[in-house]
């Protein structure tokens, strides 16, 4: 990630909040130890905030768009979020269309 600052550790913050393993706590302190505790609670906010997003898109059933679901079924299979029940609220037939069905930019 050139030109952010601490993007290293930052990574590794991020990488530790998504894997739930025990990277996290190290991540954290090297976070910290480079940056202070106020940058860092602002790291967390934010990560916290992204999460909240998540949950709020879950629970109303709001569906992923076409062009998203036409360019991300590989890393959603990766990623096992085709088991997650909310899929059911997204069109997976587009994602055999070509992603310039839905953005001609993208052709």
């Amino acid at each position: 990630m050139n030109g952010v600052e601490y993007a290293d550790e930052l990574e590794a913050f991020a990488d530790g909040l998504a894997r739930g393993d025990g990277t996290l706590a190290s991540a954290r302190d090297a976070l910290i130890g480079v940056t202070g505790t106020a940058f860092f609670v602002e790291a967390a906010a934010v990560a916290a905030v992204f999460h909240g997003y998540v949950r709020v898109a879950d629970g109303t059933g709001i569906p992923v768009d076409e062009l998203v679901m036409a360019t991300t079924q590989d890393l959603r299979q990766e990623l096992h979020i085709n088991a997650y029940a909310g899929r059911i609220n997204s069109d997976e037939s587009v994602q055999q269309r070509p992603a310039s069905d839905f953005n001609p930019a993208l052709d």
